[in-house]
């Protein structure tokens, strides 16, 4: 009986290891691992060969060994967003070398999963959400326009690579990186070095590698300096960190420079390139742009669509499984190719035309699911204040010479592209290039012909909403930043589902599984909103696209379930991985009543604050001392030490003599006699003191007793 099963086991083993189908489309000699074979636009033929073909194909490389290729949306979406089927700790590229890998799994954030990942992505998410990307838009967008003011008087044509889209993420991510003016050029040089395919051969590799030490030196360097003079700059803050208490090491600081390097500079320099190169070749579709720059938001995701810088991404299966109709063995790597999916005949109507007011566009250009690209708000921000400031500026774009596209089986691009500029002698208003989470909502004739985007405005729903209305991006922008948008006014609401004929949902689903009203979604006064679940059988997960992870879940039946969070997106499952809506609302006009009492007032009637805390005391300094992580950068979770705490306070001279000591009893003296968190019962298995700190921490901040205000009673930043 055991050998019969012990048979049966060996023979599903064997049968997930014949892998088939196998790819055919293209050239018989073509490997999809050649960096050269993406120099030329021939391979999009064979890309749309595959999608007909074969969606998932086993390819075999001389290049990069087997693997699975995904060539079409469906089936590249629901890779990337099944992490734990199709795991990213293997490596996230074809030809990337085994040891640098295996030294930075889960220690990097693009080759992490699971809790690893989540530790590393709350460090990084505080600086790239909307609030701290629109921080640069003064500084950035001057610099676009004086850059492209400066070239429009030079009147002779010039290297666009290498003075203007590669300038532009330089700019933004050296800023944020806090990298000095005198390291940038040298630094920028070897990032291209690091990222040379040219030559797949064990010289190139050794270059790479070379050049990958380079960086690792200089942000080394650059590490050290920072802690000893903290600045307000991402290694500053990855320095301090400290997610789940425990700080990064030294190896997944530099790590995580080196990959923001590689997803901060290349890929928008790609983009922005690309982007001129389509407009020059159709004038027509800039001059509509200039004409209308109500469509630069639109336009943006057209051109991450249409460009896809990333090339592919790699997966492994964690798990014998299957993809479409195709099943895959654990351990087989899975290479979605990302502009394929973006040219998806079956998503994209006319998928070959550069259409700037296409909507939706739920293109994958930034991944998805637990990895969707961590930087997208900022390389949008960066791609609109190149159009922003070019369409005021710019009548004309005309390419000198031939563009070059870059060897790369990684990245998309060009390598070359020289181009002149005619001025525009207009004058008039400017557009401006402040971030957007979604673009402009337009009227259909303004659009013009394209796919519908759901039965129009219902219940109360607008296509030209007010600052006052709540706004919701359509289902197709992973980020939830979907180009196809509904306004809902206040005490209105809007239904969401796969609908009926007949009886269509006001938000269209594309699931065939779920209910046809799933969901309702409801405006209140002064940015109030809340969402109804009328399935069955899901729960829904609204996150706060603002906050270090936070999230609220809505059961199935419940009705009216308040949402807290200003932008958030909400995601529905579904047997073909998750849909996401995202949700703007108005900032609300919030009152107050008066909370002061008369003299002769009633005793009875007043009431003594819930926490009485001293301002002054030496307590309220520890306490400070305590939350200040999390109140400087929201996304983390650290919780000082009790060394760290006592190195913090005592430059003070009040508390150039506290001990370790002193500082544990001033917290259990918060937590006792200020917070009553003693009375309340730890969780199971998790009675230690640390337990008691996030407790303290947590009851401060949620009740505002401490706030960023206070930090003005700690030392200066240099003093830690």
């Amino acid at each position: 009986m055991a050998n019969s099963r012990r048979l049966r086991m060996d023979s599903r083993k064997e049968t997930m290891k014949i892998r088939t189908p196998r790819w055919t489309a293209g050239r018989v000699d073509a490997d999809l691992a050649d960096p050269y074979l993406y120099t030329d636009e021939a391979h999009r033929e064979m890309w749309r060969q595959a999608r007909g073909e074969h969606p998932v194909a086993w390819t075999e490389s001389e290049l990069a060994g087997g693997f699975w290729s995904v060539v079409t949306h469906a089936e590249g979406s629901e890779v990337i967003r099944r992490p734990t089927s199709f795991v990213s700790d293997q490596g996230m590229r074809l030809q990337a070398n085994p040891a640098g890998v295996r030294a930075a799994a889960g220690r990097m954030l693009v080759v992490s999963d699971g809790a690893e990942h989540r530790r590393l992505r709350g460090v990084h998410q505080a600086w790239f959400n909307a609030r701290s990307v629109a921080a640069l838009v003064p500084t950035l967008g001057a610099r676009v326009e004086a850059r492209l003011d400066a070239l429009l008087a030079r009147g002779t044509a010039f290297d666009a690579i290498a003075e203007l889209t590669s300038e532009v993420p330089r700019w933004a991510l050296f800023d944020l990186l806090g990298v000095p003016d005198e390291d940038q050029d040298e630094l920028a040089r070897t990032m291209e070095a690091a990222f040379d395919d040219s030559d797949p051969g064990p010289a190139g590799e050794a270059a790479r590698t070379a050049a990958h030490t380079r960086i690792f030196g200089h942000f080394g360097d650059l590490l050290d300096l920072r802690r000893e003079e903290p600045g307000d700059d991402i290694v500053s803050a990855l320095a301090e960190a400290a997610p789940d208490g425990v700080p990064l090491t030294d190896d997944e600081i530099l790590l995580n420079c080196d990959g923001l390097m590689n997803g901060g500079l290349e890929t928008t320099s790609h983009a922005l390139a690309g982007a001129l190169l389509v407009f020059a070749r159709q004038p027509d579709v800039w001059r509509r742009l200039r004409e209308d720059p109500g469509l630069i938001d639109t336009a943006v995701e057209e051109i991450l669509r249409w460009t896809s810088p990333a090339l592919h991404a790699l997966r492994t299966a964690a798990e014998d499984t299957v993809l479409g109709d195709v099943r895959i063995a654990a351990g087989d790597r899975v290479a979605i190719w990302y502009p394929s999916c973006n040219r998806d005949e079956k998503v994209f109507a006319d998928p070959d035309t550069f259409r700037i007011d296409r909507r939706p566009n739920p293109h994958i250009a930034f991944g998805g699911g637990p990895h969707y690209c961590v930087g997208a708000t900022l390389t949008r921000l960066e791609v609109k204040c190149v159009l922003a400031a070019a369409v005021e500026r710019v009548a004309e774009i005309e390419v000198e010479g031939e563009a070059v596209r870059r060897p790369s089986n990684f990245l998309q691009g060009l390598s070359h592209l020289r181009i002149g500029l005619t001025p525009d002698r207009r004058t008039g208003p400017r557009s401006g290039c402040g971030p957007r989470s979604d673009p402009e909502p337009r009227s259909d004739s303004e659009v013009g012909p394209g796919p519908e985007i759901g039965p129009g405005p219902v219940n109360g729903a607008s296509s030209s909403g007010t600052s006052s209305d709540l706004r919701i991006a359509l289902p197709g922008a992973d980020s939830g930043t979907g180009t196809g948008t509904v306004e809902v006014r206040s005490n209105q609401e809007v239904t969401f589902g796969r609908g009926l004929i007949g009886a269509p949902a006001d938000i269209s689903v594309d699931d065939p599984t779920g209910e046809p009203i799933a969901g309702r979604i409801r405006a209140a006064e002064d940015g109030l909103w809340f969402i109804t679940n009328l399935s069955r059988a899901r729960t829904y997960v609204v996150e706060n696209e603002e906050g270090g992870g936070e999230y609220v879940c809505v059961p199935p039946g419940r009705l009216d379930m308040p949402v807290p969070f200003a932008h958030a997106r909400i995601s529905l499952p579904s047997s073909s991985g998750s849909t996401y809506m995202s949700v703007r609302a108005p900032t609300p006009a919030n009152a107050y009543a008066a909370t002061s009492y008369a003299a002769d007032a009633d005793p009875a009637a007043q009431s003594d604050p819930a926490f009485a805390l001293d301002p002054r005391s030496k307590y309220f300094l520890v306490l400070v001392a305590l939350c200040e992580p999390q109140l400087r950068t929201p996304a983390t979770m650290a919780i000082p030490s009790t060394a760290e705490i006592v190195r913090r306070l005592s430059p003070l001279a009040s508390c150039r003599r506290i001990s370790p000591a002193a500082v544990n009893f001033h917290i259990e003296y918060i937590a006792r006699n200020k917070l009553g968190v003693r009375n309340q019962q730890p969780p199971s298995g998790r009675s230690g003191g640390n337990w008691l700190r996030q407790a303290v921490v947590s009851t401060a901040l949620r009740f505002r007793l401490v706030w960023t205000e206070h930090l003005a009673l700690l030392p200066v930043a240099e003093a830690r």
